[in-house]
């Protein structure tokens, strides 16, 4: 088997299909327009992130150009990157396209249980689709399980979930009413293979094909799918060796999506990884000080989230033995140390909270969290201190003994498996089950996201890294979900990354505490290895996660402080920022009705069997189409049809107490009918016998519902959102936005050398680079030196720092033209943020100037910029209106809400008296380096200010 060099794999994945889509100026203008259909988007069970969306967009796209590209393709989607979402998602829209028959292929029995439950039974909690029901244009769709495709349902989503080798062995040993290779000839079918690295049997031996037989599962997948030409394989892993030039080869056009473990980190979806590890020499009895290492902060983590973050989870320990005989034996040491455990046993944990030795700084982070789970037992927050025991150590202890009974505790292994039934549900807050005794068999296809602990077992000085511990890590790495209560926001001083003041949602998905590296809520966001350090097995298992991107090298802090010229100036002693709110819409203007309503829906009516239809049967409806304008009214569309038709709508949309927060002011829904819908113009195409006047009353019905009323959804919740950012700003004091000092925390993630190959793995990204002493020239700049920066030092993208220097040849011009006023540059690290007018999403826009005229106040501009570099123009595009809109619509006021407090009130009354002539909130397109859009910026840079 030949390999090729990381170097190579890097050079060539231009060539992969996901990258030529992702590149493709045609794929780029169509996402950026697209919306994924409600009929999938409402019958998914949770929201799509990103770079699901994207992955279903990438799909969508090949198989809309052309199904044939579709028939055999593979998302490699990282380990909790939700995987099986995207496959709900993606056979939502292939219903559409007419497919009914999805065979679910896995490789172990505890996968096919977790998929039928995921798939199957909406009683499930990670029940993927819709718990109410999958509804397609206004009809319930049936989700089933079939064992032969007789038994299939025309109108029904059915499922057969079978392993690798039950799939193979009827295959090759037909029998009688069973699984044939002729039922792939005879049906319409995608085959949906889970960790599908496991298919590649063949290409890893690069066998070569008139040498191919069914010989093995693979080739009998490749036989059944080629039956007929719609027949479609899936595949989807987080693991392809793109390093084995067969795979390499194989997958160039297959490969439709790419989003590894390295990026799912980056973007904050993973916990970190944290190391506890004794050294052989440290104490006699390794195992028992790994297990207390493991439950304490197992316990610590759980009585934190329930009494301190009001989160309710049960963390899980994973104990990963030997062998399968030993891992019986080691649940039955693992309860001799929980019934023998005393305060006195923490000893070995409060002498590690305590050690600042440098060179054990790898391991810091858990220091960190040993000291902090000490203090947070003894203090009253806890609620297990007493007079008589201060420490709290000794109520500690009894909740772990009970928690770690052995009631909840089980073993799992590939040859007893009778608790399978138990890991689906280990997530379940009604879950108490604390501990898995297991050896390899949960390293594919286990679906926990509380699993917060493993320890290993194999205290050898000849133990290896192995994939297995790899892939287990990679497990425990997945961010298990949770909410940050309000309460916890408003009362924690680390959380300046945080509007504590409003206490606004923040993603339950990912991690919020990477800027405060010190908050005790970090325990909730971090996985803990346990093991004893020997010979080279810690720094191969680090190497090995480096390189899979779960584990970063370390985290480098940056900190930059506000000049004291700036702390002196006017602009920082009494000057404001303006800031904006979220707020439910409180009118509807003649513009937004206009907007939303006098518009065109195109219609056909061949769309409503367009599913079931062959493509040569399309292009012959469409060469024989006619078309002609309708609209909604009764002339078309009866009103009881109209009316049964909105009531059915997927996600109850047009009921009245939804619409009337997105049409303020609309009095019932006759008015909508009789006001509203008449206003859009419907563009219908038909061929004879088609026309709208010949549909019968179901017709119409579905015309409504599948094709015209998700047209009118779509333009209300675009133009009418029932959220949006107020277009009025108020003033608050710019001291209080602006910290004098800002800790700037960076992670360093592995680079890898383009000349060698080899990977770096302590080098952080440009933003650790302070400008002032950067290697290059191009974006290097004397930010201590310049009197209108406010900060000492500019950590910044590359983009950011040409921005500085772009600003730098602006300033003399500046100071020029408003020669009275102190004008300064601040760079906002999340301290302020700006809600849409549009929809009320938030960002944090880069950069703000203020312009501030202290003698004679004829102005003061906040004015807020945003440097973008080209690959994110299209995704931030939304931001970049936002930013325009300001200078024409924003307006500011002085009125306190009712629930201001005083002082606030007081300050308002302040600026206000201030007597400025003009306060004005200004926004501009965004700065990007290239040629032209630093000259775009330059216009309208110097055409927006006054």
């Amino acid at each position: 088997m030949s390999r090729l060099s990381p170097t190579l794999v890097k050079d060539t994945l231009k060539d992969f299909l996901y990258y030529r889509i992702e590149n493709d100026s045609e794929y780029i203008e169509w996402a950026k327009n697209f919306t994924i259909p409600r009929y999938i988007t409402d019958n998914l069970s949770r929201t799509l992130r990103g770079y699901q969306e994207e992955a279903v967009k990438h799909f969508i796209w090949i198989y809309d150009q052309d199904p044939t590209k579709a028939k055999h393709l593979l998302f490699n989607m990282s380990t909790g990157a939700g995987k099986t979402l995207t496959m709900a998602a993606v056979i939502l829209f292939l219903y559409e396209k007419g497919y009914r028959n999805f065979i679910f292929m896995v490789h172990q029995l505890q996968i096919i249980e977790q998929a039928y439950m995921n798939f199957i039974d909406p009683q499930f909690e990670k029940y993927l689709f819709n718990k109410n029901g999958v509804k397609i244009n206004g009809r319930s769709i049936p989700v089933k399980e079939i064992k032969l495709f007789p038994d299939s349902q025309g109108n029904a989503i059915n499922f057969m979930f079978l392993s690798t080798a039950f799939l193979y062995n009827k295959l090759v040993n037909e029998v009688e009413n069973g699984l044939s290779a002729e039922d792939f000839l005879n049906n319409k079918i995608v085959l949906i293979a889970d960790e599908a690295h496991r298919l590649n049997v063949n290409t890893r031996k690069k066998i070569k094909e008139d040498d191919e037989a069914i010989t093995n599962w693979e080739t009998s997948v490749n036989t059944a799918i080629k039956a007929r030409p719609d027949n479609l394989l899936l595949e989807f892993t987080a693991t392809v060796d793109l390093g084995n030039s067969a795979i390499h080869r194989k997958y160039q056009d297959k490969l439709v999506y790419k989003y590894d473990f390295l990026r799912f980190n980056k973007e904050g979806y993973s916990k970190a990884v944290c190391f506890l590890y004794n050294t052989e020499t440290q104490i006699a009895d390794q195992k028992r000080l790994l297990v207390i290492n493991a439950v304490v902060l197992s316990e610590y983590r759980r009585l934190f989230a329930e009494r301190d973050m009001q989160v309710t989870i049960n963390p899980i320990i994973l104990v990963k033995s030997t062998n399968i005989k030993q891992s019986k034996l080691d649940r039955e040491f693992f309860h001799k140390v929980i019934n023998s455990l005393k305060p006195q046993d923490l000893d070995y944990l409060k002498k590690l909270s305590e050690t600042n030795q440098t060179n054990l700084q790898d391991a810091e982070d858990s220091f960190r969290f040993l000291r902090q789970m000490f203090a947070w037992i003894a203090s009253p927050k806890s609620g297990l201190s007493t007079i008589s025991d201060r420490d709290g150590l000794k109520s500690f202890i009894s909740e772990i003994k009970i928690r770690f009974s052995s009631d909840n505790t089980f073993v799992y292994n590939s040859t007893d498996k009778t608790n399978s039934t138990l890991l689906p549900i280990l997530d379940d807050p009604k879950n108490y089950n604390r501990v898995i005794f297991s050896v390899d068999a949960l390293t594919e296809g286990w679906d926990v996201l509380s699993l917060y602990d493993i320890i290993h077992f194999d205290i050898s000085a000849a133990k290896k890294v192995s994939l297995q511990d790899i892939q287990l890590i990679g497990r425990g790495a997945r961010l298990c979900p949770y909410k940050l209560h309000k309460s916890y926001r408003l009362n924690n001083e680390n959380l300046g990354l945080f509007d504590k003041e409003h206490g606004y949602e923040f993603d339950q998905y990912k991690r919020k505490f990477d800027n405060a590296i010190d908050e005790y809520g970090r325990v909730l966001e971090t996985f803990m290895y346990h093991f004893v350090k020997t010979g080279t097995f810690y720094d191969n298992l680090k190497l090995e996660l480096l390189g899979e991107g779960i584990i970063n090298k370390s985290t480098e802090k940056r900190t930059i402080t506000l000049k004291s010229d700036f702390m002196n100036s006017e602009t920082y002693k009494k000057g404001f920022v303006l800031v904006n709110q979220q707020e439910f819409r409180n009118k509807t203007t003649d513009s937004e009705i206009d907007t939303t309503f006098k518009r065109e829906i195109k219609a056909s009516a061949y769309q409503l069997h367009a599913g079931s239809l062959t493509d040569k049967q399309q292009n012959q409806i469409q060469a024989e189409v006619n078309h002609k304008t309708i609209d909604l009214t009764e002339e078309y569309f009866s009103r009881p049809v109209l009316k049964k038709a909105l009531v059915a709508t997927e996600g109850n949309f047009f009921r009245f107490n939804n619409l009337r927060e997105h049409i303020v002011g609309l009095d019932s829904m006759d008015e909508l009918i009789d006001n509203y819908l008449p206003l859009y113009q419907i563009r219908y195409s038909y061929t004879e016998g088609k026309d709208i006047h010949d549909l019968t009353i179901d017709e119409k019905y579905q015309l409504l519902l599948g094709i015209i009323l998700p047209e009118v959804r779509k333009a209300i919740d675009r133009h009418m959102p029932r959220i949006t950012g107020s277009k009025t700003f108020k003033p608050k004091s710019l001291s209080t936005v602006f910290q004098q000092e800002k800790n700037i925390y960076l992670v360093a993630y592995p680079v890898e050398n383009p000349d060698t190959g080899e990977i770096t793995v302590n080098a952080p990204d440009e933003r650790a680079i302070a400008q002032s002493l950067h290697p290059n020239e191009q974006l290097k700049f004397n930010v201590e030196g310049a009197d209108w920066y406010a900060y000492s030092e500019n950590y910044g993208t590359s983009e950011e720092k040409l921005f500085v220097k772009f600003i730098s040849t602006q300033i003399d011009a500046l100071k020029r033209q408003y020669k009275d006023a102190e004008i300064y540059l601040i760079r906002n690290e999340l301290d302020y943020w700006l809600f849409s007018p549009v929809d009320g999403r938030r960002f944090s826009p880069d950069y703000m100037l203020i312009v501030n005229d202290t003698v004679n106040q004829e102005m003061y501009y906040q004015c807020l910029i945003e440097p973008k570099g080209g690959h994110l123009l299209v995704n931030d595009e939304w931001k970049e209106e936002v930013l325009i809109s300001l200078s024409d619509e924003s307006s500011v006021i002085f009125d306190p809400d009712e629930e201001d407090d005083e002082g606030y009130k007081s300050f308002l009354k302040e600026v206000e008296s201030m007597g400025y002539k003009e306060i004005k909130c200004l926004g501009f397109k965004f700065f990007n380096s290239d040629p032209r859009g630093e000259t775009d910026f330059a216009l309208d840079f110097r055409a927006t200010l006054p």
